[in-house]
């Protein structure tokens, strides 16, 4: 026996002609109007969700993020001889 996952309902008001363009729209892709609505409402949450999930960087972040990449520090004694005792 296969067993379905619950589904939740969501609610939406629309105009009438709101309504006969998504209608139209899931026609002509061949769906249902729920699963063109489905379909098109997660593509669009997923690109909103990632995002705001990027990293964003202050102008002077990204400069001090730059600049330690193109310029880095010369490595400490600590890190020399840890990097030593790496090698073997």
């Amino acid at each position: 026996m296969v067993k379905t996952e619950k589904m939740d309902r969501i609610d939406i008001r629309v105009t009438s002609e709101q309504k006969e363009i998504l209608a139209r729209a899931a026609v002509l892709s061949g769906v249902s109007m729920s699963s063109f609505l489905v379909a098109n409402a997660l593509s669009e949450a997923r690109k909103v969700v990632a995002k705001s999930e990027r990293i964003s960087l202050s102008t002077r972040d990204r400069d001090l993020f730059y600049s330690i990449l193109t310029n880095p520090p010369k490595p400490n004694k600590n890190l020399v001889r840890l990097m030593k005792n790496h090698r073997g």
